[in-house]
C-alpha cells in the first residue's frame, strides 16, 4: 500500500468515525495533559528551588557543633577561637573524585556593624550586628560584572597614611590596631546573596517604606560605599585590638555569598580575625565549599567529610531535591494512570471498529491487500488519534500552566523568589508528552490489529 492510499483510507475512517475516534481520544488527551502540566510544574519548582534557592551541585562541610562557652565566655569575649578545618582535610578532600573545586571560607571571628545605603535607596540603613565570612576570589570571580575586582585591595599597594585624610578621597586609612602607620586603601568589595536581596525585597523594604532593589542593586552600587564598623557591637567589643571604621563597596550578588550577610575577600578576613581575635582565628577556614561533578557526587562527598570530622552546613538541597523528585514522580504516575484508561478506551473503540469494518477489511484483503496493508491502516488510525490526543493535550497544559501563573501574578502577593512563571516546558517535555499520547494509543489498538489481520477474507465476505 502506497502512502497516499494510506493517508486516504485514514482521512476517510476519521471522517466515518470521528465521534467514535474523538471520545477513545479523550482518555490520551486528559493522561497526555496531566502528565505535561504536572511535571512541567516539577521543573519550574526545581528551577527556582535547585536553582536559585538551594543549589544542588555544591556543599559546605564544617567541624561539628561543640559544647556551648558558657556564660562567662561569652560575656568576657574569652571564648576559644572558632572551629576550624585542619589544612590536611583540606587537601584531602579536594582530592576527592566527585570534586571539581573546593574553595575555603573563613567567619568573622569579631562583632562588627554595617552602615550606608542613602545614596541607593535613599536613606542610610544599617546593622549592630553584621554576619560576614571571606571567600577565595576565585570562587566568585564569574559573578562580578564591574570594574572593580574582588580581591584584597591592599594587594595593589597604597601610600603610607595616619588618617583616612591622608589618603585620596575614594580611600580610606587601613590601619591596624597595634600598627603605628597604616596603607591607603581602596573600599573593600563586598557581595551579597541573592536570597539577601529577595529578603530586603519582600520583607524589610515594605516594612520600612523603602524601595525595591532587585538584582539592578549591583548596577546602581558600582562606586557607592558604605561603613563596617569593625571589633564592636551591640553584644560587645572584640577580644582584642580597638574598633574603627573601614569604607567597603558593593560589587556583586552571588550564590556563593553568605545567605543572610556580607561576604569579602578572604585575605581581607583573614588579617581582621587576625587582628581582632588572634592567628588562631586567621588559619583554619570555618567551612569548606566544595562543588561537585554531578549532583549524584554530593553523597560521597559527605560521607568523605564525615570520615574527616566535617557535617554538611545545609542539607535543604537535598531534602528539596527529594521532594521535588518524589512528587513529580506521584503526579507522573497519576497521569500514567489515566494515559492506561486512554489506552482501554481506545482499545474498545478499536476492536469495535475491526468489528464494523469486518466486511470490508475482507473486501480489502481479496482485492490484494496483505496483512501488513492492514496492520499499517489500523496503526496508523491509531497514530492519528494519538497525535491529535497527545498534542491537543499538551496544548491543554500550556493554557493552563498560562492561567495559574496569571492568577498567581495578580492574586498571591510578592515573596522572595517569586518566579515570572511557576512552570518550565523543554522541548523533550513537549515532544516525550504527545509520543507518551501516540504510545499509549498504539498500545491499545494492538489488540484490534491482531484480530483485523487475522480476518478471512472469504468468512467475512460470505457472512451477512
Amino acid at each position: 500500500m502506497t502512502p497516499g492510499a494510506l493517508a486516504l483510507l485514514v482521512r476517510r475512517e476519521l471522517s466515518r468515525s470521528g465521534g467514535a475516534l474523538a471520545t477513545a481520544g479523550f482518555g490520551i488527551l486528559a493522561g497526555t495533559f496531566a502528565l505535561a502540566f504536572f511535571v512541567a510544574l516539577g521543573l519550574g519548582a526545581r528551577a527556582v528551588l535547585l536553582g536559585d534557592v538551594f543549589p544542588l551541585d555544591r556543599v559546605e562541610l564544617e567541624p561539628e557543633a561543640r559544647p556551648e562557652p558558657g556564660l562567662l565566655a561569652l560575656l568576657t569575649g574569652r571564648g576559644k577561637a572558632p572551629p576550624g578545618i585542619a589544612p590536611e582535610a583540606v587537601e584531602r578532600l579536594s582530592r576527592h573524585p566527585g570534586v571539581a573545586a573546593a574553595y575555603p571560607k573563613l567567619k568573622f571571628a569579631f562583632p562588627s556593624g554595617a552602615f550606608g545605603g542613602k545614596e541607593i535607596i535613599g536613606r542610610d540603613v544599617g546593622t549592630h550586628e553584621m554576619l560576614a565570612d571571606g571567600v577565595a576570589p576565585a570562587l566568585v570571580a564569574p559573578d562580578i560584572k564591574g570594574p572593580t575586582p574582588f580581591e584584597d585591595p591592599l594587594a595593589r599597594g597604597g601610600a603610607a597614611c595616619s588618617v583616612d585624610s591622608d589618603c585620596a578621597s575614594s580611600e580610606y586609612c587601613e590601619l591596624p590596631s597595634d600598627a603605628a602607620r597604616g596603607q591607603c586603601s581602596a573600599p573593600v568589595p563586598v557581595i551579597v546573596s541573592p536570597y539577601l536581596v529577595e529578603i530586603f525585597n519582600k520583607g524589610i523594604a515594605p516594612a520600612h517604606g523603602l524601595p525595591q532593589l532587585g538584582m539592578t542593586l549591583v548596577t546602581r552600587a558600582q562606586g557607592v560605599t558604605f561603613r563596617l564598623q569593625l571589633g564592636v557591637s551591640m553584644m560587645g567589643a572584640a577580644k582584642r585590638g580597638k574598633s574603627r571604621d573601614v569604607k567597603a563597596r558593593l560589587v556583586g550578588v552571588s550564590r556563593s555569598a553568605l545567605d543572610l550577610g556580607a561576604t569579602l575577600p578572604l585575605p581581607v578576613v583573614e588579617r581582621w580575625n587576625r587582628e581582632y581575635f588572634g592567628p588562631e582565628a586567621a588559619t583554619r577556614p570555618s567551612s569548606l565549599l566544595l562543588r561537585t561533578k554531578t549532583a549524584a557526587d554530593v553523597a560521597s562527598v559527605v560521607q568523605a567529610g564525615a570520615a574527616e570530622g566535617l557535617v554538611a552546613r545545609d542539607s535543604r538541597a537535598r531534602d528539596v531535591s527529594v521532594l521535588v523528585t518524589s512528587t513529580i514522580a506521584l503526579l507522573s504516575l497519576v497521569a500514567g494512570t489515566m494515559l492506561v484508561v486512554g489506552a482501554t478506551n481506545i482499545a474498545h473503540t478499536f476492536r469495535m471498529l475491526v468489528s464494523e469494518r469486518r466486511r470490508e477489511i475482507g473486501l480489502y484483503r481479496a482485492l490484494g491487500a496483505t496483512p501488513g496493508d492492514i496492520r499499517a491502516w489500523v496503526l496508523a488510525l491509531a497514530v492519528a488519534v494519538g497525535v491529535a490526543g497527545g498534542l491537543a493535550g499538551v496544548g491543554l497544559a500550556r493554557v493552563a500552566a498560562w492561567l495559574v501563573d496569571l492568577l498567581a501574578a495578580t492574586h498571591l502577593p510578592d515573596f522572595p523568589f517569586k518566579p515570572a512563571s511557576f512552570f518550565l516546558f523543554p522541548a523533550w517535555l513537549v515532544v516525550g508528552a504527545a509520543a507518551f499520547g501516540v504510545g499509549f494509543a498504539v498500545t491499545g489498538a494492538l489488540f484490534a490489529v491482531r484480530r483485523a489481520v487475522k480476518i478471512d477474507p472469504m468468512e467475512a465476505l460470505g457472512s451477512g
